[in-house]
């Protein structure tokens, strides 16, 4: 009996203990605050990848074609954390040479550079974060037809600058205290607007003003240098 005694002295010792050591109630993610790196802070960086998207010009009867090309740039940035939350603006400028032919009617379509301004709201996992980004994309277009190849057209060709919307996300890693590499895929959609127009040379002539719609896909890596104090 006196054992039994003792053993119940000792495990209501250890409940006492342990209800006293968790005394704040059950633990949340509150209580365990981020103790990884700080993201907060301006940065700077280069920034290059691949695109794939289509392009259509409405007024001629052909499907739209398939336009690919590389992009190269920079990228310029602040980011702002609170917890496991980091939060910011980035903007960049990429030159590019996305392009497409129509061979049907050899019309072409070009997006000679592309910017965008976005917000990023991401996840930090120590020296890892995730995070979705959206805004605002800016391209300029040249657009026509290649009028030494289709003679029955009179080309006015036009460089359009556009805007448009972006959307994507990616995951950024720090692999030393200021820098950090970085994989993105962007959504960009430059809409359709006018870009040339072309007087087809038949009997009386006939102008038609050509609008040109132009979207891509892009996936691209990074190298940022963050001056975080």
């Amino acid at each position: 009996m006196s054992k039994v005694r003792s053993a119940l002295i000792a495990l209501t010792a250890l409940a006492l203990a342990s209800t006293s050591a968790n005394a704040g109630g059950p633990r949340s993610i509150k209580d365990d605050p981020y103790s990884g790196i700080n993201w907060s802070g301006f940065y700077v960086g280069i920034q290059g990848g691949y695109g794939w998207g289509d392009t259509d010009h409405l007024v001629f009867t052909s499907p739209p074609q398939p336009m690919n090309g590389g992009l190269f740039g920079v990228t310029v940035g602040v980011n702002w954390q609170r917890g496991y939350v980091v939060y910011g603006l980035e903007g960049d400028f990429s030159v590019s040479d996305l392009e497409a032919e129509f061979s049907s009617f050899r019309a072409f379509t070009q997006v000679r550079n592309l910017s965008t301004a976005r917000a990023r709201l991401g996840y930090a996992m120590d020296k890892a974060l995730v995070y979705v980004t959206g805004g605002f994309a800016y391209g300029n277009v040249r657009a026509g037809v290649h009028e030494d190849l289709v003679p029955s057209v009179d080309f006015q060709g036009d460089d359009r600058g556009r805007f448009g919307w972006t959307l994507g996300g990616g995951i950024e890693w720090a692999f030393a205290p200021r820098w950090s590499v970085k994989a993105e895929y962007l959504r960009v959609d430059l809409g359709a607007d006018i870009n040339y127009s072309a007087v087809v040379l038949v009997n009386p002539p006939v102008r038609d003003r050509v609008s040109v719609d132009a979207a891509a896909d892009i996936v691209r890596i990074g190298l940022n240098y963050n001056f975080r104090p």
